[in-house]
């Protein structure tokens, strides 16, 4: 046993093996050509079909209806369209057996005509469902147009803003309002009481507007307010407040402080004075007064009128006269 060389003692190495040859390279087949298609034959090959053999057996007398030829393989589908048999209709084959072929066979009913089905592109007319908009009340219009300036086409369908609103539906008849007799009784009292009111007013206004004033103390004093009143104020409503109730009348009044007015702006600075008033047939409830009335002006002009008064007395002493 040998050790190689420098190595421990053991077993000794296996003789390496050799390693096979390489497989020379396989050549690359050439590619097939593809061949054309070729056209539909016009003809079949047909086989040779061998006549079968006569059978023995007598033959019926009965006569039976010849078949009818099928229709040669050879023959087109539709001469009309050449070669491209794929796209022709299928060739019209009478039934096989041919009706009558057997003695006890019974006719067959035509089969009913099936109603054409509808095309695909029928428009059917959907059906209405739920609420629908009713026809427009007033001319569409943008939200964001002005007045005058409505350019927009109308929507097919308008917006509810433009429509009629359906009722509810919990709007139902509603029942008929009870009425309030005693709100209309309470209205019938309050127009009789402002009626009443309205009435009372109305004439206590015209009484008192005829009553007689409360007067003066004595009759030279009503004389004097008297004219005070109407040439001094020239005021005609409290001339008219010192007149009796038989002898007044505001509008004749009015017209007569107003002529003197007139005459005293025909002057310069015109100034009405007048004496102490004198007291004559002095009686319990009458009295006759007389004045001296004297007009002067800025430039040494004067005017001077007598009058006499009837003065009456009730709650107190009042003019009832004026003459002069």
């Amino acid at each position: 046993m040998t050790h190689p060389q420098g190595a421990e003692p053991g077993h000794p190495e296996p003789a390496p093996m050799p390693s096979p040859d390489p497989e020379p390279p396989q050549p690359i087949p050439p590619e097939e050509p593809i061949p054309a298609p070729e056209p539909p034959h016009a003809e079949i090959d047909a086989a040779p079909v061998s006549p079968a053999p006569l059978s023995s057996a007598p033959v019926s007398a009965a006569p039976v209806a010849a078949a009818p030829a099928a229709p040669a393989a050879s023959t087109p589908a539709d001469s009309s369209l050449g070669d491209d048999f794929i796209d022709a209709p299928p060739p019209e084959v009478d039934a096989w057996p041919p009706p009558g072929a057997f003695e006890d066979e019974q006719a067959t009913a035509p089969m009913p005509v099936a109603p054409a089905a509808h095309e695909s592109t029928q428009v059917i007319t959907p059906a209405t469902i739920g609420w629908q908009a009713p026809p427009p009340t007033a001319p569409f219009h943008a939200q964001h147009e002005a007045p005058g300036q409505w350019q927009t086409t109308p929507p097919p369908h308008m917006a509810w803003q433009h429509s009629t609103q359906p009722a509810p539906i919990w709007a139902g008849q509603q029942p008929p309002k009870r009425r309030r007799r005693g709100a209309v009784w309470v209205s019938i009292a309050l127009a009789a009481t402002l009626v009443l009111c309205g009435g009372g007013a109305t004439s206590a206004y015209f009484l008192l507007r005829d009553a007689d004033q409360t007067g003066a103390p004595d009759p030279a004093t009503a004389v004097d307010r008297f004219l005070t009143a109407v040439y001094s104020e020239q005021d005609p409503t409290a001339a008219n407040n010192l007149v009796c109730r038989e002898a007044r009348n505001e509008q004749k009044l009015t017209n007569r402080v107003r002529d003197i007015k007139a005459y005293s702006q025909g002057y310069q600075n015109a100034v009405y004075r007048w004496d102490a008033p004198a007291v004559s047939d002095n009686e319990k409830d009458s009295a006759k007064v007389a004045v001296h009335v004297t007009m002067s002006t800025a430039d040494e002009k004067s005017a001077e009128q007598d009058l006499q008064f009837t003065v009456i007395r009730k709650t107190g002493w009042l003019v009832c006269d004026v003459t002069g």
